[in-house]
């Protein structure tokens, strides 16, 4: 007995470490202070090797150390960082086939590297295994909707509306599922905001602040639209 309660003090110490670990990990990530955010998480990770959120942050500091070292002009450094986020996403999905942030970065770095169609294969392979959850197709929605952006810079005017439309669907389905879901009446204000249907925009806008009343940014874009 003496044994088992030593074994479940270290755990909870262990516990209790990652914790404090990973608080300030998102304290210094918050700063963008992505070295120090790096020393707390790797710490956090001796402690609890088995997290996978703790893995997700790993990821997550060295992907936007890999957007800094761009900024920089330091390609060579985020090369390697890009690297080293993808691996940590991919074992952390190793260990949680659902992290949902862990799916977003990683689609998200892929769209970085300019590599659409792996983001776009990562995502969808999670909607097939989980057809009745919403996050995939959150995910594909705003993957389509970041398409239909880089489509319209080009100029790719049917190819942007086919991913718009795409988008739409994919949130429709969100609505289906979750009927007060802010975050898809949230997407489908951006979309129609980007098409120019002011009205409609503001329209979702109000409806994502019923069903989620803590979006000041959303309070502040309904006023600059309704001037």
């Amino acid at each position: 007995m003496r044994g088992l309660a030593v074994l479940f003090l270290l755990l909870l110490l262990s516990g209790c470490a990652s914790q404090n670990q990973t608080a300030e990990g998102m304290r210094f990530y918050g700063q963008a202070q992505y070295d120090a955010a790096m020393n707390a998480f790797q710490a956090a990770y001796k402690a609890n090797p088995n997290d996978p959120n703790t893995l997700y942050n790993i990821a997550a500091t060295y992907h936007q150390s890999a957007r800094a070292s761009l900024r920089l002009g330091n390609a060579a450094a985020a090369q390697q960082q890009y690297e080293l986020a993808a691996q940590y996403y991919q074992i952390c999905l190793a260990g949680d086939s659902n992290h949902a942030d862990a799916h977003r970065g990683l689609s998200a770095l892929y769209m970085d590297c300019q590599n659409g169609e792996a983001a776009y294969q990562l995502l969808i392979d999670w909607y097939n295994r989980n057809p009745v959850s919403v996050e995939p197709k959150l995910e594909l929605a705003r993957h389509y909707h970041e398409f239909m952006q880089i489509c319209l810079t080009q100029g790719r005017t049917e190819e942007a509306q086919t991913c718009r439309s795409a988008a739409e669907i994919y949130l429709q389905q969100v609505l289906q599922a979750e009927p007060n879901n802010y975050r898809a009446f949230r997407a489908l204000g951006f979309l129609k905001e980007q098409s120019g249907d002011v009205a409609g925009a503001v329209f979702e806008y109000h409806r994502a602040l019923q069903a989620n009343p803590q979006q000041k940014d959303l309070e502040e874009r309904i006023t600059v639209l309704t001037r």
